[in-house]
């Protein structure tokens, strides 16, 4: 087993969380999603297995500081920056050494300049070359010097279809591209992700001839709400049962164009014979740090600097 060098260590989430209260909160939910004999069977150190083994989908948060100044956002320290882009890319390659059979590989957060951004396609490539991978962005400092031809689907983050209004979201000159541009490399990989808010109008965005994944805001208030149940209406729905990592997806068509809205009105239920979405993901974030749930005698484990240590 590769051992994870000074600079890492294994957590879940971050080092301000209360962990009594999250090993309670995910105790409670292995055993709420699978019976005991496979929850004692199954969850262990992340590094040992056979919860790595089971692992499919790896998250890799990128470094770098998020420009957006969206309202609905969770997640402000988007804006530091805390590791270098070649100690993030060592820490990619380190998991992908240790566990390089993931079906998926989901790239998202923050940016790279193009040359670290395509290295980290080759890792990726070179230990998972079979891993499909999708690209998350808000579309800043990114060009055609980003090589995507490995990449399946791209979800470009907008919040408005206007390019003008889209920009002004952001909290500095960052250069930010422009649909149709992004559309000239990308071409049919390219997916509009766009958060239904009150002021969403699905009828701007259909002159790009893009594919669309809208997010519903929880918990909507009325207008919000209002706005979402008039796109589901609207849509010409092919699919409604799509229910996975406790989420429903609806999929359908709006004048020709793939559209799927993210429902998330499963993420409470339990449905049965799957396991938790927390089994079968590794994350690695921003800050280097290595992220995954897992239990030996009912402990969350750390790896850190020298020793590893039950909390």
């Amino acid at each position: 087993m590769n051992k994870m060098n000074s600079q890492q260590r294994i957590i879940m989430e971050s080092d301000t969380i209360n962990l009594e209260q999250l090993e309670y909160k995910i105790h409670q939910q292995a055993l709420f999603d699978i019976d005991q004999s496979e929850y004692e069977a199954h969850i262990r150190n992340l590094f040992g297995r056979p919860v790595l083994d089971f692992a499919k989908t790896l998250v890799i948060n990128l470094p770098g500081s998020c420009f957006a100044n969206c309202p609905y956002c969770i997640d402000k320290d988007l804006r530091k920056n805390t590791i270098s882009c070649d100690d993030f890319l060592k820490t990619c390659e380190t998991v992908l050494i240790e566990k390089h059979n993931f079906n998926e590989v989901s790239i998202t957060g923050g940016s790279l300049p193009s040359n670290k951004f395509n290295k980290l396609i080759d890792i990726i490539q070179k230990y998972c070359p079979n891993a499909k991978i999708t690209w998350n962005t808000n579309g800043a400092k990114v060009d055609d010097s980003y090589n995507v031809s490995h990449i399946k689907y791209i979800n470009l983050h907008r919040n408005s279809a206007n390019d003008k209004i889209n920009k002004e979201l952001f909290c500095t000159d960052t250069d930010i591209i422009s649909i149709e541009k992004f559309k000239l490399f990308a071409g049919d990989k390219l997916c509009l992700r766009v958060t239904v808010d009150k002021d969403f109008d699905i009828d701007e965005y259909v002159k790009y001839k893009t594919p669309m994944y809208l997010n519903r805001l929880l918990p909507g208030n009325t207008e919000t709400e209002e706005v979402f149940n008039k796109v589901k209406t609207a849509l010409n729905i092919t699919e409604d049962t799509d229910i996975r990592r406790r989420n429903h997806y609806i999929n359908g068509m709006y004048k020709d164009i793939p559209v799927r809205l993210c429902v998330g009105d499963h993420l409470a239920k339990h449905v049965s014979g799957r396991y938790p979405a927390w089994l079968n993901v590794v994350i690695i974030h921003r800050s280097g740090v290595v992220a995954g749930s897992w239990y030996e005698d009912d402990k969350l484990l750390y790896k850190d600097e020298k020793i590893c240590k039950n909390k």
